[in-house]
């Protein structure tokens, strides 16, 4: 069977990767769980999910495991990558709902049978519940917060002003991986190439902490003739 990784790059899918070789072989010789984030910021899906969604696709006919994270707990803080503005902070029974719509709407592009079945989770999980000293201690010590400002999704906020809570957004993102690795053996994260930071964090938290392999790959944005990100 052809590598899923040869599909995806035939396809035009795949912007950056990490550990790429490494990657390579681990997807041609077992079935690799992964995920997918997505922050329920609306109610329905929008076009720019749509290269994830059929890349996650591709990676489920190719035998690995698709597990997609709903971000409930991160959608709280919002994600600054791409802004150039604070997201409005929503309310839990908001994004409870958005959680509902999109659960709906994956069903019809993934199968969620069989060995390899996707499963969803949601971060509220496990996020609503740390304790903030534990998770400096045990997590914000693997930062850098010199390296976390030249971040690509940081940079272009530092202008305008970044507020200390999107500063916490990647080690958040990060602490997810961690615990999907952990849970469920996750050892990649997929997503839009503007969230190459917050991804490759996400890898480098679990190689640090765990000592063992995590790897990160983005897609190309599907953009506006504008050149601006497709979104809500």
């Amino acid at each position: 069977m052809q590598n899923v990784m040869d599909t995806l790059r035939a396809r035009g899918f795949i912007k950056q990767t990490v550990y790429e070789d490494e990657l390579y072989e681990k997807l041609g010789a077992e079935s690799v769980p992964f995920y997918i984030g997505f922050d329920p910021t609306a109610d329905s899906l929008h076009v720019g999910h749509f290269m994830q969604l059929i890349a996650m696709k591709h990676m489920q006919d190719a035998g690995h495991k698709p597990i997609i994270l709903i971000g409930g707990g991160t959608a709280m803080i919002g994600d600054p990558s791409g802004r150039t503005d604070m997201r409005s902070m929503m309310t839990k029974e908001t994004i409870a709902y958005h959680v509902e719509c999109f659960k709906k709407q994956m069903s019809r592009f993934i199968s969620f049978e069989g060995e390899n079945g996707a499963i969803i989770v949601n971060n509220a999980d496990w996020l609503l519940n740390l304790n903030y000293i534990d998770f400096l201690r045990d997590i914000g010590v693997h930062f850098s917060v010199n390296k976390m400002l030249t971040a690509e999704c940081f940079k272009s906020r530092m202008e305008r002003g970044l507020s200390f809570l999107e500063f916490n957004y990647m080690l958040m993102q990060a602490y997810d991986f961690l615990v999907l690795f952990k849970k469920y053996g996750c050892a990649l994260e997929l997503g839009g190439d503007d969230q190459w930071s917050n991804i490759l964090a996400g890898a480098d938290l679990i190689r640090r902490k765990e000592q063992k392999p995590a790897f990160a790959m983005t897609f190309t944005l599907l953009t506006t003739s504008e050149g601006k990100k497709m979104g809500k």
